[in-house]
């Protein structure tokens, strides 16, 4: 016989185990475990599923499952698929989220916002309100919003200088018309400029025209002097003195002969005038 001993020899009193019947067993008991917790504590399984997946991939890469005992590459593979094939069981029992009850829900309370102040605050009201509530009470002042949902209330002044909250349509009709009544007001101080402008143009166009008539009509009274004055001058140059009186040989010794003669009074020119009868010497000679 040779040397070598079989596998009964009395060396080897006992047959060789097979290796893993115990983890197997260890294997089947979790497994059944976890199924229990499948149908009382699903998430609590899916938790422990996760952590043996963990654990099968370890065992894939370093060839033992660390903590369960399982040596060699194929237990931890098989770990591994038995764990996904759990959490695929649990995701499919499960099933999507299980809907909240749904609540009458009530409107939110409005929230007062201001452009000045943007942090928003809760408006004070003892219970939620319809925001509809509010229309045409009272506010602080312009730039605030009220908000309560979708919905908006703007705090805006009315015909008689109050704030009040005023719907969406409200407030864009007071914007429309606040823009409408700046435009017009512009429009009237152009048109106001334009006018006083015009004005200013005809008043310095009346005063030029006025002046240039004058001008003209002082050219013309000039004119009218400077011919009247030609005239004149030309009458002047072409007058002609009457020719003397040749002197008159009559002579009167004294008044007495004039009166004598009949020819008292005796005018400067008239004949047997002569300086000594005139003695006041105004032309006028024997005139008493």
């Amino acid at each position: 016989m040779s040397e070598l001993g079989s596998p009964f020899s009395p060396g080897n009193s006992e047959p060789p185990k097979k290796p893993g019947r115990k983890v197997w067993w260890i294997i089947l008991g979790v497994f059944a475990v976890l199924v229990a917790l499948l149908f009382l504590i699903p998430e609590l399984f899916a938790i422990i599923a996760f952590v043996g997946l963990i654990l099968g991939i370890i065992g894939l890469v370093k060839g033992r499952v660390p903590w369960l005992g399982m040596q060699g590459k194929g237990k931890a593979g098989g770990l591994t698929a038995a764990m996904v094939v759990l959490m695929a069981i649990t995701g499919a029992i499960m099933g999507p989220a299980e809907t909240a009850p749904t609540v009458a829900s009530q409107p939110p309370s409005p929230i007062v916002t201001s452009s000045e102040s943007p942090t928003p605050s809760q408006s004070e009201s003892p219970s939620p309100t319809a925001i509809a509530d509010f229309v045409g009470e009272e506010c602080d002042g312009d730039e605030l919003v009220m908000e309560q949902g979708a919905d908006k209330l703007y705090c805006d002044g009315n015909a008689s200088k109050v704030f009040v909250w005023t719907t969406q349509d409200d407030h864009d009709k007071a914007i429309l018309a606040a823009k409408k009544a700046e435009e017009k007001k512009v429009a009237e101080a152009k048109a106001a400029a334009e006018k006083k402008e015009a004005d200013a143009k005809a008043a310095a166009e009346k005063k030029a025209a006025e002046k240039a008539e004058a001008e003209k009509k002082a050219a013309a009274e000039k004119k009218a002097a400077d011919k009247k004055a030609a005239q004149e001058k030309a009458e002047r140059e072409a007058y002609t003195p009457p020719p003397a009186k040749a002197p008159s040989s009559t002579y009167y010794a004294n008044c007495s002969a004039v009166k004598a003669a009949g020819a008292a009074p005796i005018y400067s020119g008239d004949p047997g005038y002569s300086r000594k009868l005139d003695r006041d010497g105004d032309g006028v000679a024997c005139e008493n």
